[in-house]
């Protein structure tokens, strides 16, 4: 199976970056079954954070400590 994950942003609207719809998109197939999600600093967002937790997916991510949105305490 061939997976893109460059920069399409057909599957982005107002709301969410490329890079958070597609990791949400890969992750429907995988809703509320509990698994453990590891991305780098390219994918990670605080935002995909959240609504993967809401989902029952943990999320493990490296972080630019300038990354957009991101809490004061986390830096």
């Amino acid at each position: 199976m061939k997976v893109y994950l460059g920069k399409d942003r057909t599957c982005a609207d107002q709301d969410v970056i490329a890079t958070h719809a597609r990791v949400r998109d890969l992750c429907r197939r995988i809703d509320g079954v509990g698994h453990k999600l590891y991305t780098d600093n390219f994918f990670s967002s605080p935002d995909l954070f959240e609504e993967l937790m809401t989902e029952d997916i943990t999320f493990c991510w490296t972080v630019r400590p300038n990354r957009k949105g991101l809490p004061d305490d986390f830096r």
